[in-house]
């Protein structure tokens, strides 16, 4: 998945009625799931440069927008970027142009983690974005 649409999530399931420990593991639960999930990564792309900018950046806009203007509590904000820390680990092997040694489970080679070509893969993450901003309207 897109570190965007783990933040989205992160920060939707930051509105569960739960004490701070247990959604600090729900979120990181959650990293796990979205990545069995069949979705299109951009890092299996010769453009990985070009797609990480485009997802950071709208990472970037999204904690900006949801804590400034938004007003977003900064709890929420915390644990959706909580949510999308892992792929930190993909970012540090894509910049190093290395396949190996993550730190993160989701991202070991052996687990089985999802995949599609691009058009369902960036659906389905469309998907959980939208349902993640349904989520903030309802709260």
């Amino acid at each position: 998945m897109w570190v965007t649409v783990h933040l989205y999530a992160g920060m939707a399931l930051a509105l569960l009625p739960l004490p701070l420990w247990v959604l600090v593991l729900v979120v990181l639960a959650s990293h796990v799931v979205m990545d069995v999930i069949p979705h299109w990564d951009y890092t299996r792309t010769g453009r990985t440069l070009l797609w990480g900018s485009v997802d950071f950046a709208a990472s970037l806009v999204t904690v900006l927008v949801g804590a400034l203007l938004l007003g977003a509590p900064v709890q929420v904000v915390l644990l959706g970027i909580l949510a999308a820390a892992p792929d930190f680990d993909v970012l540090v092997k894509a910049v190093r142009h290395r396949q190996d040694g993550y730190w993160f489970p989701s991202h070991w080679a052996r687990f089985p983690h999802g995949a599609t070509t691009p058009l369902p893969g960036i659906a389905v993450q469309a998907v959980i974005v939208i349902g993640s901003c349904l989520a903030f309207v309802l709260a």
